[in-house]
């Protein structure tokens, strides 16, 4: 299946449920002109514990680095400032991330790091289409493990019970970021780390 099959739709976001979301909005303003033509497949999530229970707010998007991929191959986080700021947090290969399927009722996603640092992610959307969103994630989840197959990205539902202790709580984002590169060595985009004024742009995106 080329881009403009399902991940490829995912991608667009004129094909959105509401439109370009604040990441990619972000990305437009023109402060990070290497990712501004990247289209995003983003949602906005609270992160948690393992057990629920509310540590902070995270924007996550996929995204293709190249028109011509047929799956993304990027890894976006972004956060909260104050003032209603943006920032993004971390731009990441995805052949270094896992994503699973941590609890569906909860419409709670885990991504895993290489390094075996972990978190939890619980889908922030308006009832009446969380639904179709989160639904929206598991295709894709589903499309990437079935192409990670072929040596690509490595994308799986979690078995329950595992992995006891790899949790991490503190929701620092960055220093993850730093910890990750430094141990890993992976060449990255090098980004501005000013926050975006949600006032610069469009306002009308959700306040995180």
């Amino acid at each position: 299946m080329g881009s403009s099959g399902l991940a490829g739709r995912l991608l667009d976001p004129a094909c959105s449920l509401e439109g370009p979301g604040w990441l990619q909005r972000h990305l437009l303003s023109g402060e990070f002109d290497q990712l501004r033509d990247f289209s995003i497949f983003e949602s906005n999530f609270v992160q948690v514990t393992r057990f629920g229970e509310v540590a902070n707010k995270v924007t996550m998007g996929v995204a293709a680095s190249s028109p011509a991929l047929e799956l993304p191959d990027l890894l976006l986080l972004a956060g909260p400032k104050e003032d209603r700021c943006l920032q993004l947090l971390g731009l990441f290969p995805l052949q270094f991330v896992e994503l699973f399927v941590h609890d569906a009722s909860r419409q709670q996603l885990k991504v895993k790091l290489c390094t075996g640092r972990a978190f939890y992610l619980q889908l922030r959307a308006p009832a009446k289409t969380r639904d179709l969103e989160f639904g929206q994630w598991v295709r894709l989840l589903y499309r990437l493990r079935f192409h990670a197959g072929q040596g690509a990205v490595p994308f799986t539902q979690e078995e329950w019970g595992d992995e006891e202790g790899d949790e991490e709580t503190d929701g620092d984002l960055e220093e993850r970021e730093r910890d990750w590169r430094d141990q890993l060595g992976v060449q990255e985009a090098r980004l501005d780390r000013r926050p975006l004024n949600s006032g610069d742009s469009d306002s009308t995106g959700p306040a995180l």
